[in-house]
């Protein structure tokens, strides 16, 4: 399953760069987990149009329909009157990612890490993936999100790597009940919890988060 999902990642990732030598200029204010973040917007919603992408993912008007335009190129959707579609390869790439990252959860200001909107996110069996939990911090301030706190799940219990071998005990807080309850995690998953005062950049700072554990 993974190396799947890691396919259809590099495919995204050869876009974006492939675009990037065709378009001389600043460097775009988009990358590889917009354009994630735009094929799972896309099959959530079945039918979408660009306003609305364009909302939802926190592009501007001409960066979504420069997204649109590579997912059309490269296969992943489909234009039609009311919008866009996923294609079949976009719905195989969408399965595969939900399989990876099966729920998301917002929550409103929790300890759980930093920022006014936060976004967990369940990542499945990638904890042998997971460093220090920097790598995803950083990742989603580089992506432009307040920041992200990464936590292992083993033996039911939330762990941050080289801090606290449960956070649930050692910081008590309501938000890990709507964790448990939201993302139903189990051993051997990753949650990663990233917040910024705005919903769509929690989301793509998230997903900035999962990419560094695909590498």
């Amino acid at each position: 399953m993974a190396g799947l999902v890691e396919s259809w990642l590099s495919a995204f990732t050869f876009l974006l760069k492939l675009d990037r030598t065709r378009a001389p200029g600043p460097a775009p204010t988009y990358g590889s987990a917009h354009v994630l973040l735009a094929l799972l917007t896309i099959g959530e919603a079945g039918v979408l149009g660009r306003h609305a992408l364009s909302s939802e993912v926190g592009l501007g008007e001409g960066a979504a329909r420069t997204v649109i335009k590579w997912l059309k190129a490269d296969g992943y959707i489909t234009i039609e009157a009311n919008g866009c579609t996923l294609s079949a390869k976009g719905k195989r790439a969408y399965n595969e990612l939900k399989k990876l990252m099966p729920r998301m959860l917002v929550l409103t200001r929790t300890p759980l890490t930093v920022g006014r909107v936060q976004v967990a996110v369940l990542v499945k069996k990638r904890s042998g993936r997971v460093k220090s939990g920097i790598e995803q911090r950083d990742s989603s301030i580089k992506a432009g999100a307040s920041g992200a706190t990464t936590y292992l799940v083993k033996d039911s219990r939330f762990e941050v790597p080289g801090s606290s071998r449960d956070a649930e005990k050692d910081f008590p807080a309501e938000a890990w009940k709507k964790l448990k309850e939201g993302l139903e995690p189990e051993d051997g998953d990753v949650v990663i919890v990233c917040g910024s005062d705005e919903k769509h950049t929690s989301l793509i700072g998230v997903i900035s988060a999962v990419l560094t554990l695909l590498d």
